[in-house]
């Protein structure tokens, strides 16, 4: 492999969508600021960009173009070649077909983060890069019958989409006053320069009389 020098962190995301594939690499790329992040849409781009450069991060989805996603002996092999070719990388693995069986199974094969695609939302691989250097490991399975309905405004700027999408997915128990210090982590701002990005997006949104309920 060849040697890497910077001190920037090297990602490989190996998704097939393309929408699925920027939404992944933008979230890392917020994730991990010093980051440099590569692309493959097919296992065949993956293996030339895994033989020529070394990686920290791998991101795979085992349901590539060329392999049954159906077929649990397919979707390992994808991780499991993957995996042999970039040993010293950290693995997750992103699925729309998550189950434990399939988590436990790639657990094994060295898999550290695994993640339902329905739970790619704005910040959530933040917290799982958290739980992987805090716990060694995090996994997301689906939750599509807990998440609130999605809303999007075409007045609202994307920070404050942003914002507004992390206040109506704060899980019980957890106060404004936290999310607004979670915020001003990941877009390195005080809490209470996040506190006035969230009310004046709300604001915005009372002029319209659309208020989503948790806001």
């Amino acid at each position: 492999m060849a040697e890497q020098t910077s001190k920037h962190t090297h990602v490989l995301i190996i998704e097939d969508q393309h929408l699925m594939r920027l939404a992944l690499i933008h979230e890392l790329q917020a994730a991990l600021p010093a980051s440099i992040v590569h692309g493959a849409a097919n296992i065949t781009i993956a293996l030339d960009l895994l033989e020529t450069h070394q990686f920290d991060l791998v991101v795979i989805d085992p349901g590539l173009p060329g392999y049954d996603p159906k077929s649990q002996d397919d979707r390992f092999d994808v991780v499991q070649v993957v995996i042999e070719l970039s040993p010293d990388a950290i693995h997750f693995v992103v699925t729309g077909s998550d189950t434990d069986e399939e988590w436990e199974h790639c657990q094994k094969l060295g898999v550290v983060g695994y993640l339902a695609k329905n739970n790619i939302r704005p910040g959530a691989l933040v917290d799982v890069l958290q739980e992987v250097a805090e716990r060694g490991h995090s996994v997301r399975l689906s939750n599509e019958t807990t998440a609130p309905p999605e809303f999007y405004h075409s007045g609202l700027t994307p920070r404050e989409q942003e914002i507004l999408g992390w206040m109506r997915q704060r899980p019980s128990g957890i106060s404004r006053k936290e999310i607004y210090e979670q915020l001003g982590d990941r877009f390195d701002i005080d809490a209470a320069s996040a506190e006035k990005y969230y009310k004046r997006a709300r604001a915005k949104l009372l002029k319209t009389g659309l208020l989503p309920k948790g806001l």
